[in-house]
């Protein structure tokens, strides 16, 4: 029962996270929307902090596990950049909050360690390096890359979450990975 009380507070604070922002959203609410008292939150976490940390730290390692294989495949850069799109909007469309909580709230989060917020990005910039060894994409720098990667794949999330498009993510994995995939390779 103590995990679920756990797994309950950090799903509570996920969504609260994601639609008000972690300075607006209290501790009060946090428990009151997960159905425990004040008092459950501090048997489990020091502060609202460390609780936005935790929900952070669970949400970045589980979406970089998803992708981490990419790295080892034998397929082209423009099916692991295809892969990366449908993974991501997938965890999108499973879970909107979190993926909004890490991924498109302004940086909020305190004691931020380095390592971890920045998995992803590291991941993908590998698997850049690796395909401009083989001459697969343009002679740009891995940040660059990645910037125009993320930019390109984020939108899509963005615009659904402010109803400016309508869901799910997972209809527009093929035209947002051939945009990045024409964005990011060599030319012919």
């Amino acid at each position: 029962m103590r995990k679920n009380k756990k797994a309950n507070l950090v799903n509570a604070a996920i969504i609260l996270f994601s639609q008000k922002g972690i300075a607006a959203t209290s501790i009060r609410e946090i428990s009151s929307h997960a159905g425990v008292t004040e008092g459950a939150i501090y048997r489990h976490f020091k502060s609202k902090e460390e609780l936005s940390w935790y929900a952070y730290k669970q949400i970045v390692e589980e979406m970089t596990r998803e992708k981490e294989h990419l790295l080892h495949v034998a397929e082209s850069f423009d099916m692991k950049v295809h892969e990366w799109v449908r993974l991501s909007y997938a965890y999108y469309d499973r879970a909107p909050e979190a993926f909004t909580y890490v991924l498109l709230m302004p940086e909020e989060i305190v004691e931020l360690e380095h390592d971890v917020t920045i998995r992803q990005g590291d991941l993908f910039m590998q698997m850049f390096r690796d395909a401009r060894a083989q001459e697969w994409v343009r002679d740009i720098p891995s940040a660059v890359a990645l910037s125009h990667h993320t930019g390109l794949m984020l939108n899509i999330p963005r615009l659904i979450n402010d109803d400016r498009l309508s869901g799910p993510a997972l209809s527009y994995v093929n035209e947002v990975a051939h945009v990045i995939g024409l964005t990011l390779k060599r030319p012919s």
